[in-house]
């Protein structure tokens, strides 16, 4: 009896069913990001491999951001905000023309750079997911090998719209309430971690490197109310509101950074999860938030402005706890004058608020 030929990948095909299976067993995709690296950088003459997102509305300015380097050798690999500011601040479009020619066209593309060969394969998506991987090797890669980067690219791309469809909010596209909680323990655990040197194996399995020489940074949780969103909706309908809504999540991900995490939670409430070093760094970034939203004229309405209420994240957080915090510092706000951002801690110093903390049931004074 005749027997079929084997497939041209059969004697790798172990490899990349590992690699989807790393890849699916979570739904943090930062994680994701990283199995992704991981695996791809044990391709045998690999030497480094970058994943390249565009960020910036498909209307304005785009840009390159790097989200994730693995390197030949070298465990784990440096994901998201791990990565140093200088490799993270965003690269125009033009610098990387090889990429964006990749990208635009939807195609493998492969370079020479004196002795390093760069394979570049598009990862098709949406505005959070769209962008290149980049594979430098001491070789060309062999056509069998992009065949297969190229279908688990396919599959990684798969998954993310999986977890967009049911962890974004539908009107806006920025984080729904849902998805909250997990990214919130991540890093109210990596700051306990850091702060307080808690050693339990959550905390050891996401512990990661500063950012700066200078220090580390921690985590501060903002809340966004739109002033007198009421009487927008009252007056104008509420077509016009959900637009303002959606031009409103617009200027959230073109003000903060791609790695702040930006929700809605519902209404014309709005959260960010940002890591700063110190108060005032994190006032500055909601601060120039504010003012992109004060000077932008909103078509139908007008002028519009926001109130903002911060606080930091703490050890032993629970995400409701840091939540009423900062809804406490934007609920003065909102009752002292509106469109301005308010701290939790400067308002606690001041005497103007006090600071229950809250672990579990049991509530601190």
């Amino acid at each position: 009896m005749s027997q079929n030929p084997p497939s041209r990948c059969a004697p790798s095909i172990a490899a990349p069913l590992d690699l989807l299976i790393e890849m699916t067993c979570t739904r943090e995709r930062v994680m994701i990001d990283s199995a992704l690296l991981a695996a791809l950088s044990d391709t045998d003459g690999v030497q480094e491999v970058r994943l390249w997102r565009l960020i910036g509305e498909a209307d304005g300015p785009r840009f390159w951001i790097l989200c994730g380097l693995q390197r030949a050798g070298r465990e784990p690999p440096i994901v998201a905000d791990q990565l140093p500011d200088d490799e993270r601040d965003p690269l125009v479009l033009s610098s990387l023309p090889s990429h964006w020619q990749c990208f635009e066209r939807a195609e493998v593309t492969t370079t020479v750079q004196g002795e390093r060969h760069l394979l570049l394969l598009p990862m098709a998506g949406d505005l959070h997911t769209a962008g290149v991987l980049e594979v430098c090797s001491s070789r060309p890669v062999s056509d069998s090998v992009r065949t297969l980067l190229a279908c688990v690219l396919r599959v990684h791309g798969n998954y993310m719209s999986l977890l967009d469809y049911s962890e974004r909010d539908t009107l806006t596209g920025l984080l729904n309430r849902k998805s909250f909680d997990s990214t919130f323990l991540q890093a109210t655990v990596v700051d306990a971690h850091r702060l307080y040197s808690v050693h339990d194996v959550a905390a050891t399995a996401t512990a990661v490197p500063e950012r700066r020489q200078d220090g580390p940074r921690r985590y501060w949780l903002g809340v966004i109310d739109i002033d007198h969103f009421k009487q927008i909706n009252d007056r104008f309908g509420h077509l016009v509101g959900d637009e303002a809504l959606t031009v409103l999540a617009r200027l959230m991900r073109s003000t903060f950074r791609y790695d702040d995490r930006l929700y809605r939670f519902g209404g014309e409430e709005f959260v960010v999860l940002l890591s700063a070093p110190d108060e005032d760094s994190a006032r500055a970034a909601f601060e120039r938030f504010r003012h992109a939203v004060e000077s932008h004229y909103f078509i139908g309405i007008g002028r519009s402005t926001v109130s903002i209420g911060f606080s930091d994240v703490r050890a032993g957080d629970t995400p409701q706890a840091c939540f009423d915090r900062a809804d406490k510092a934007v609920y003065y706000g909102k009752t002292h004058g509106r469109n301005q951002v308010c701290s939790q801690l400067a308002l606690v110093a001041a005497g103007e608020l006090e600071d229950n903390m809250k672990f579990g049931s049991v509530e601190l004074f």
